[in-house]
């Protein structure tokens, strides 16, 4: 056969072995192949179906010549050295970019391989086949293993295609070490995706295997390389399941439903009370976590096979689990963006994987893909319009096509799928011990993080660990908007497997995920929160836009700034559409999450902020949670001068500014006995004066009409004084003043108010 008419579709390789001392021989249909690819640099996959043990193995696409040789020797050849360590029937070996030696992914993932021949090849083009075979070396078989012959059936027993080849002399026999696929499509790739798992013998594989027209994904003129990786998901002839019944001892018959796993095993594990735990070296052949399922290993366990985490499940391991591991995060939501981190060792972006996940191209460059990672060294504030391709829009550089890079342990990616379904890591291992990402310091401080481990880690254990590095505040995306954590008030939250979020450095130095730290929990908290104390809850809506302000009453906070329990809003992004609060004693920030003292409710009001373009219709609405019988939750508008209860069901507020908003003094938060509400009572509450500059003094809260400041030294001296009519929020600019304290002095028509102010 020629080397232009190279092995096409679907292999299926049958191999046979003569005996070697004490060391098991092979025979006819001892590995099969279960995938190839003729695009890109080739690849294809075997499945060994009896043991293996110290071979060599030569694969070739030459034509036989009817007496047990070869008719030439200008094809090529692959020489593939087994290694001593024996390969158990059930695995799966990988042979990679086998057209390009220089490539670096150019090898087997089991043993060796090396080229002899710089000839061997597959290619989408016509008809042909290959031969593996031992022999005392390339050009001189003694043993034909198997074939594999794409294009039409032979027309009489003993040979195929008609070009020549024939099978006389080498002993091979169509339907059990040669497979014949009946195609004269010429696809560019197929995959066997039949059971893996189903026959209580290796040998009843076959069957399966030689069925290409139903039990292989063939590719028709499509993309090989969209099939790599190939599945290392190991085939098993014994299926168990973990029950717990009585322990979480893995060896013990009682805790499974068909005996402790062995090597032939497919071992699923669901979600239990007794989660299992491996304390001792173990094999096993394919580990399934099913959602919310848990294993510890602490020991070691050889997995030939493929070990699959899904969706809610966790896996802590600090000791060694060898093998393939692919990690499952089910996406609900295929329009928005999520942030993730890989869980596994050796995942890597590239067009494979943006296929196989569904990832889409940006509607603005073709060249970008919906991967993201944040960059705070440098901002490009425009559109990222088609043709432009320094793939950044402000501080997000996104993925381009046809680049690969690994996915960095601990670094966070924007991750967006085009419909709901899985978003999966496919790597050679998890994360067994301790792990570090290094922060930058740029135009803004806000590193894009995330937790490597295939278990929680906690909130508040990560600050303490890593507390010299960054602030208090954690920033996490819930679809619409960010989420502020604090790592006082939420110190117990746990952070998901997987899970992205944001911290702000105070130095550029490493963050550290501790194994240690690792656990399971019940609940699986990816993108979820959970309430336990006294809280409000204010979401605001704007069109299909949502974000939230988050108000916490915890004995021993204040109503001023405390550290680890007053969450900022997140500044690594613009906003053009959100809600904030500014503290009762105000420092003229904006948080997403406040933190009050658990008493005292009536006379604490809450000034809320928002951000939003003129003429958006906004609604407000509210969810409180364990706070007192008796107290009840109101949103006061001074610019209207109405109050609205918004903890009833279905209560809400609605509001269409003919302006753009962006501060605090026209929204304000009560939580009070309604017998206790009027306007004229809370007029002057929580009317904010608080520098921005030295130059310039703000005054928030005020109703519509007229006021005055003056502004007094602390020896009693005024020296400034100006009216205004006030519109919620008033901007006074001070004149030149000596550092030191002042007292200011304001009227209105409802009132008056001191507050004091230090300039510097």
């Amino acid at each position: 056969m020629k080397q232009k008419n190279l092995l096409k579709i679907a292999l299926l390789i049958l191999l046979s072995f003569t005996i070697n001392l004490n060391i098991k021989a092979q025979s006819a249909g001892d590995i099969a192949f279960v995938g190839f690819n003729a695009d890109g640099d080739k690849d294809f996959s075997i499945v060994v179906l009896a043991d293996i043990t110290n071979k060599t193995i030569y694969f070739s696409d030459n034509e036989t010549n009817g007496t047990g040789g070869f008719n030439d020797t200008n094809e090529g050849f692959l020489t593939w050295s087994t290694g001593i360590n024996t390969i158990t029937a059930g695995s799966i070996v990988n042979f990679n970019n086998i057209d390009n030696e220089s490539n670096p992914g150019f090898g087997v993932s089991i043993g060796t391989l090396s080229r002899p021949s710089g000839n061997f090849n597959i290619t989408a083009s016509a008809k042909d086949g290959v031969f593996a075979y031992l022999g005392s070396d390339e050009n001189t078989p003694t043993t034909f293993i198997a074939a594999i012959q794409i294009g039409t059936e032979p027309t009489e027993l003993g040979s195929y295609d008609g070009d020549g080849i024939t099978l006389t002399g080498t002993g091979l026999v169509i339907g059990t070490s040669i497979i014949i696929f009946d195609d004269s499509a010429t696809p560019d790739g197929a995959v066997y995706n039949a059971s893996r798992s189903s026959q209580s013998s290796y040998s009843n594989y076959y069957t399966l295997i030689n069925d290409d027209a139903n039990n292989w994904n063939n590719l028709v003129n499509g993309d090989g390389e969209t099939l790599i990786p190939f599945s290392q998901e190991a085939f098993t002839i014994n299926t168990t399941n973990w029950t717990g019944a009585t322990s979480s001892v893995w060896n013990l018959a009682g805790n499974w439903d068909n005996g402790i796993p062995t090597e032939d095993s497919n071992v699923i594990i669901p979600d239990t009370t007794n989660d299992p735990i491996i304390t001792s070296f173990l094999n096993t052949g394919n580990i399934t976590l099913n959602s919310n399922a848990n294993l510890t290993i602490t020991g070691s366990i050889t997995n030939k096979g493929l070990t699959t985490i899904n969706s809610g499940a966790t896996l802590i391991a600090t000791g060694t689990l060898s093998g393939s591991v692919n990690y499952n995060r089910a996406l609900t939501n295929g329009s928005q963006w999520y942030y993730m981190s890989s869980p596994v060792i050796g995942e890597n972006y590239n067009n494979t994987w943006v296929t196989n996940n569904s990832i889409p191209s940006s509607t603005q460059d073709v060249d970008n893909r919906g991967v993201s990672w944040y960059d705070n060294l440098s901002s490009d504030t425009d559109s990222d319009p088609a043709g432009n391709t320094d793939s950044a829009t402000g501080f997000w550089r996104y993925m381009e096509v046809d680049t690969s890079t690994p996915f960095e342990a601990g670094r966070g990616y924007g991750i967006i799928r085009s419909g709901a379904g899985n978003v999966s890591f496919t790597g050679t291992g998890i994360y067994n011990s301790d792990q570090t990402f290094l922060l930058t310091q740029g135009i803004n401080n806000f590193n894009l993080i995330g937790n490597p481990f295939t278990a929680f880690i906690t909130l508040g254990t990560f600050y303490t660990t890593n507390s010299a590095n960054i602030d208090t505040d954690f920033y996490f995306w819930n679809g619409s908007s960010y989420t502020t954590k604090t790592s006082g008030a939420d110190s117990a939250y746990e952070i998901a497997p997987g899970q992205g979020f944001f911290v702000e450095a105070t130095s550029a130095a490493n963050v550290t995920f501790e194994i240690a730290d690792a656990s399971h929990q019940s609940t699986d908290t990816f993108q979820k929160t959970a309430n336990t104390r006294p809280e409000i809850n204010v979401t605001a809506k704007e069109g299909t836009k949502e974000s939230f302000a988050r108000f916490l009453y915890i004995d021993g906070t204040t109503k001023g700034y405390d550290k680890g329990y007053d969450g900022k809003l997140f500044g690594g992004v613009s906003h053009s559409f959100v809600i904030y609060s500014d503290l009762i004693e105000s420092d003229g920030k904006k948080y997403q999450s406040q933190s009050l003292p658990n008493l005292d409710y009536e006379n604490m009001v809450i000034p809320i902020g928002v951000i939003v373009e003129a003429n958006k219709e906004i609604t407000f609405s509210a969810e409180a949670l364990n706070l007192p019988a008796d107290i009840n939750v109101y949103l006061e508008d001074r610019l209207t001068n109405t109050f609205t209860r918004l903890d009833e069901a279905n209560s809400s507020y609605k509001i269409t500014s003919d302006v753009a908003l962006d501060g605090i003094g026209r929204f304000y938060l009560h939580t009070k006995n309604s017998s206790a509400l009027s306007v004229d009572t809370v007029n002057m509450d929580n009317i904010s004066i608080y520098k921005t500059t030295n130059s310039n003094l703000r005054i928030a809260g005020i109703s519509q009409g007229k006021a005055s400041i003056k502004l007094y030294s602390i020896l009693g001296k005024q020296v400034f004084e100006d009216s205004f009519t006030s519109n919620g929020v008033q901007n006074i600019t001070l004149p030149a003043l000596s550092s030191g304290i002042y007292i200011v002095q304001l009227e209105t028509e409802t009132g008056s108010l001191n507050k004091k102010i230090t300039l510097e």
